[in-house]
């Protein structure tokens, strides 16, 4: 994709034109067909690996209703209650190919547990606390409700419980592990996997699910390099999970693996969501100003409309919000540290702001008081030049 030098000029034409003039200046200097051949020429010559430890890459920025990733999961089949066949019963850590076929009382007991996995009421241990077999199909589904719960210390106590591990088994003790930081005992289940040729799309979701947890960027690389090489399809979910991994990582290189990750997933044809975006933005934190503005324009390329969530996520990033957890409760505390920030940035975010009411997005409560804010500090910059004049 092509871009602008980073000039304090381009701050000011934002200023001077408005956002959306802005961003459909920028969408026509970008040719898709290039952008996209770029990307992909870039791809064949780079594995995952080699993006990761790269000092000073840089990539074309490619371009992708916010809903909740257990929600997406379900609708892409991820679930570990969908029917599964005998392929998902098949007892994975033993070389007796045993296969567990659950009796009727382990199937109601797992539907149950599903059905007590939710964050309201919470009864899932209830509902398993007289349970003292060892089915697989019972306690995958106590741990899937111990992650649906946030309970992964209870979670964890029910995977030292597990004997013999389905392909199910594996993917949410994986993530559950994960949870937990253990990443040695998420790698010794991986290699399991791996030494017993049964990584499939969900196995290394799970796995990538881990190391997005824990910021392990390379963990991810390695996973879809691993998939990239046996030919399992890569789903939006996987590259999902992966930029999320570099988001979380305090990596030097996070920004570019990510864009890295990004541009693979359209070149695979995938389709970005907001979801996505958000991630990549996060994994952005750091990186200059212009470049945050550029992954707008992207958006609007792929007609993806930002939300509230994507709203509050770039305005603390663009506005450099204080880490301090809390810290921006208040238009006053807000205002006193947007004082500190140049005057063009403020207008941009404003002008931000401003297409998204025009766009009819229903700005949360930290927006509105960041809105307000902004439009203070402006109006006090405004009446100081004024009376200079």
């Amino acid at each position: 994709m092509l871009r602008f030098a980073c000039h304090p000029c381009v701050l000011q034409h934002v200023k001077a034109c408005g956002f959306l003039s802005f961003c459909q200046a920028r969408s026509r200097v970008v040719k898709p067909g290039e952008r996209k051949s770029r990307a992909a020429d870039w791809f064949r010559s780079t594995s995952f690996s080699a993006l990761a430890t790269q000092d000073n890459a840089h990539v074309p920025l490619g371009q992708p209703k916010q809903v909740p990733l257990n929600v997406v999961r379900r609708k892409e089949g991820w679930g570990v209650y969908s029917p599964a066949g005998a392929r998902f019963n098949l007892v994975v850590n033993t070389t007796e190919n045993l296969v567990h076929e659950p009796t009727e009382e382990e199937k109601q007991l797992a539907s149950q547990l599903k059905a007590a996995g939710n964050r309201k009421n919470r009864q899932w241990q209830a509902v398993f606390s007289k349970y003292s077999g060892s089915s697989p199909w019972v306690l995958t589904a106590a741990m899937q409700a111990a992650l649906k719960t946030k309970d992964y210390e209870e979670g964890f106590q029910v995977y030292k419980r597990v004997r013999h591990m389905t392909l199910p088994t594996y993917t949410i003790s994986m993530k559950l592990l994960g949870k937990l930081g253990q990443l040695d005992e998420v790698e010794r289940l991986w290699d399991q996997l791996v030494q017993q040729n049964a990584v499939g799309q969900e196995q290394a979701g799970g796995r990538i699910d881990a190391a997005a947890d824990n910021g392990d960027i390379q963990a991810a690389v390695r996973v879809l390099d691993y998939m990239k090489g046996k030919g399992i399809e890569a789903k939006a979910l996987h590259f999902g999970s992966a930029i999320n991994a570099c988001a979380n990582s305090k990596d030097a290189n996070r920004a570019e693996v990510a864009q890295g990750f990004f541009d693979e997933m359209l070149r695979t044809g995938l389709t970005p969501t907001i979801v996505t975006y958000a991630t990549v933005l996060r994994a952005f934190k750091h990186e200059p100003r212009e470049r945050l503005l550029n992954l707008l324009v992207d958006m609007k390329d792929q007609n993806v409309r930002a939300n509230a969530v994507f709203a509050e996520t770039f305005l603390f990033i663009f506005l450099k919000k204080p880490p301090e957890k809390g810290c921006w409760t208040a238009q006053s505390v807000i205002a006193s540290d947007l004082r500190k920030l140049r005057l063009a940035d403020l207008q941009t975010a404003k002008d931000f702001i401003d297409e998204l009411k025009h766009t009819n997005v229903n700005l949360n409560k930290s927006c509105r008081l960041i809105d307000e804010a902004i439009q203070s500090v402006l109006q006090e910059a405004h009446s100081v030049m004024g009376q200079s004049v």
